[in-house]
């Protein structure tokens, strides 16, 4: 059976779906779409002409009808780790995302990226350090283009994708030249069986990888063997083969017989950025050729221009000797951990919305030595607060206007007001950038 003979349903058109979409038109390839939300559906019908003439679904998924087509293409939001998806895939139904239709399509170089927390931000660095050594190199996945998408550009030379553990979960076919898990912390719990599960999946990424960097200091991020690989290198803030020394009263981010760049070429703040720069200069030089003076020059170069993403540690606005950050895409707690310890200022910490079966005893040290005081909304400020006991004042607010105003009165010159949630953002919000933006509005106000 060719693909053209296959039937395809596309399951959610969001971002990826609609990715999903183009692709097959564009390949005269057979496709129905599914979508739950009647008004998001109803809404693309008028306005895509792609769509028009495609048969939809606007009911609940069932197995049964699941089992009337031949390839199930699902979004990432959209668990498969359930009895219907099991049960069609055991009938011979294909279950695959957008990202197995990239990676059996793509003929150039990919390096592939995934993590709990700063695949965004590692993904865009290696695409400024390639795009220095002049590389052609396209972002994709999370953060920039569907992956699909970038398929029409033949003049790119190198894909940096990054990957959440949903989309690994339905890829099979990706072989990249570079994989890393970059750490593993506590998310998603609501989705997996333990952190355990959750990090089996995420070295999935390292499946059919030419070379592979990890965490020298998470071993959630340690493969079952090394030896499989052509390559592995490792990476961490005191030990691993790329690390963060100390020499002649300067902080050098180095690798042994390769390079030694100065932490103060990397214009984003915190420590756990230097990871990140860390993890980006790693990958990047297995692709980069170079010699040790260059591939200095061009890492230099190219941390010169990036400026960091917004809503991840981004600075609003200074007010009365007070710093104010957004950090709305700490969605989960080791990201608010990292975040409020990169942070050289007391902290007055705005978080909560909803957890994901989060545990939020990690944050009980991080708060006890780093902040002065935390304030609290959303579904879960109850149980951040009982996880926080008494170490800081702790205040919970109704809305982001209020929770803004709260930090205002209990903040003091030289503190930093940090908004770094460690959950997710859908009980009040449309999605992170939505709450980072209602945070955003807010501190403007006040810096009017």
């Amino acid at each position: 059976m060719t693909n053209v003979d296959k039937n395809h349903l596309i399951v959610g058109l969001g971002v990826s779906g609609m990715s999903v979409v183009r692709y097959l038109s564009r390949s005269g390839e057979r496709f129905e779409v599914a979508e739950t939300n009647v008004d998001r559906l109803e809404s693309l019908l008028r306005q895509e002409p792609l769509l028009e003439n495609i048969h939809s679904h606007k009911v609940e998924l069932t197995e049964e009808l699941l089992c009337r087509f031949d390839c199930v293409i699902v979004s990432p939001g959209v668990p498969v780790r359930t009895e219907m998806f099991k049960a069609a895939a055991d009938a011979g139904v294909e279950i695959i995302g957008d990202v197995e239709l990239f990676a059996r399509a793509v003929d150039k170089p990919v390096l592939a990226v995934t993590g709990s927390n700063g695949k965004s931000t590692v993904v865009s660095m290696a695409g400024a350090l390639l795009k220095a050594a002049n590389v052609n190199a396209e972002v994709i996945g999370n953060v920039g283009f569907a992956c699909l998408d970038s398929l029409t550009d033949k003049s790119i030379d190198a894909y940096v994708l990054e990957l959440s553990s949903f989309q690994l979960e339905t890829t099979y076919s990706l072989k990249p030249l570079v994989a890393t898990v970059l750490n593993v912390s506590a998310d998603h719990l609501d989705r997996y069986n333990g952190i355990e599960d959750y990090a089996s999946v995420k070295r999935g990424i390292y499946e059919n990888a030419k070379h592979i960097v990890y965490n020298a200091e998470d071993e959630f991020t340690l493969p079952d063997d090394l030896s499989v690989y052509e390559s592995s290198v490792d990476f961490g803030s005191e030990k691993g083969a790329w690390t963060i020394v100390e020499r002649d009263n300067k902080v050098l981010l180095v690798c042994e017989d390769v390079v030694d760049l100065p932490a103060g070429d990397i214009k984003v703040a915190g420590q756990h950025n230097l990871l990140n720069a860390l993890a980006a200069m790693a990958m990047t030089s297995v692709l980069i050729d170079a010699n040790k003076n260059d591939l200095r020059a061009t890492f230099s170069s190219g941390f010169a221009n990036f400026t960091g993403l917004p809503h991840r540690a981004k600075l609003v606005c200074e007010r009365g000797s007070v710093s104010w950050v957004n950090d709305s895409k700490g969605t989960n707690v080791g990201a608010t951990v990292s975040a409020i310890q990169g942070m050289s200022s007391p902290v007055v910490l705005i978080a909560g919305g909803r957890g994901k079966n989060a545990d939020y005893q990690p944050l009980k040290e991080v708060v006890s030595q780093c902040c002065s005081a935390v304030v609290l909304i959303g579904e879960d400020a109850l149980k951040i607060k009982a996880a926080l006991g008494d170490v800081v004042p702790v205040y919970q607010e109704g809305s982001m206007a209020e929770a803004v105003k709260r930090a205002e009165s209990v903040s003091s010159p030289g503190d930093c007001v940090l908004l770094s949630p460690a959950c997710a953002s859908f009980d009040m919000f449309k999605n992170f950038e939505d709450r980072g933006l209602a945070f955003e509005t807010e501190v403007r106000k006040l810096c009017a």
